[in-house]
């Protein structure tokens, strides 16, 4: 007995994979149990049908099986009526030994539908497990601890390319006797909308971070010490105009900034911080709302 041709149809129909044969004229030669459940064909009724026949409905599949004339492997999307399948296809030319002459190919259709999702679950877990660790949960903008890894980074990049980095520190003014007049709702409530109008009034690439407390950081990247300090009074000024809706009530408050800018090339995130902090003391102690620029950090 031969038992090549048993062993063949025992493996390859009990394989979870799509699985057919073509030959140098695109006709199919042969499929498995998993190419019939797939399109509700036997065998014997695909054997010697054209591919753009067999698979018109899948103008994805067509396009790799009939053009390949090396090995590829890629994933490609069938739409359905209710949901998209994803195929990892692999087509595998078949060659005479001796000519190299293309004979065939043969064609293995994986559904990885299950595992793309899985791939894509897990990449958005990860992503939102990111997001929680670098992001302030009230405010939504970046945290202290991201504030620190971006700081030294972007330091390093502007000593590679000549470029300035500031640093606004501002602080809300009156903070505690806000909470303590109006209650902790309220005082969460501030500093969402200071930080959304940061976030909204920031430069496309500029980090918008929540130091701790009452206090935020915008680190400015390639922005001067005049361009950075026009940048905070303005601020300044439009949020100290602008007003916030609580349960009904129009309330105002105002803040104070400090800013400094980093101006040589070997120095670390905390002398720029420490120089904005020092601008924001002397901003609170000459009366609050309004912005002290800090001289240029030097050696």
């Amino acid at each position: 007995m031969d038992l090549i041709p048993i062993a063949r149809d025992v493996v390859l129909d009990h394989i979870p994979e799509l699985v057919f044969v073509m030959d140098a004229h695109d006709r199919i030669l042969d499929a498995n149990q998993s190419m019939e459940k797939w399109l509700g064909k036997s065998k014997e009724e695909l054997i010697g049908l054209d591919p753009l026949e067999v698979f018109r409905e899948w103008p994805q599949m067509i396009n790799r099986i009939l053009f390949s004339t090396e090995e590829t492997r890629e994933e490609i999307e069938i739409p359905g009526k209710h949901s998209t399948t994803t195929l990892e296809l692999v087509v595998t030319p078949i060659r005479d030994p001796k000519t190299n002459q293309l004979n065939g190919r043969v064609i293995v259709a994986h559904d990885v539908t299950e595992r793309k999702l899985l791939v894509n679950h897990l990449n958005q877990l990860t992503k939102k497990l990111m997001e929680q660790a670098t992001r302030d949960p009230l405010t939504g903008v970046f945290n202290r601890r991201f504030l620190a890894e971006a700081l030294d980074k972007e330091i390093a990049k502007a000593a590679r390319e000549a470029a300035f980095i500031s640093v606004v520190m501002l602080d809300v003014d009156h903070f505690k006797k806000f909470n303590d007049t109006y209650g902790h709702k309220c005082g969460d409530a501030v500093l969402q909308d200071l930080a959304n109008f940061l976030t909204e009034n920031s430069r496309q690439g500029d980090i918008v971070c929540r130091y701790g407390g009452e206090e935020f950081i915008i680190l400015m990247l390639n922005a001067s010490e005049s361009d950075a300090f026009e940048r905070a009074e303005t601020w300044r000024r439009e949020y100290s105009a602008k007003g916030i809706h609580f349960e009904g009530q129009q309330l105002h408050t105002t803040f104070s900034a400090g800013v400094a800018t980093l101006a040589t090339n070997n120095q670390k995130g905390e002398a720029i911080l420490h120089a904005a902090d020092s601008a924001l003391y002397q901003s609170k102690s000459n009366g609050r709302n309004q912005v002290t620029l800090y001289q240029s950090v030097e050696n």
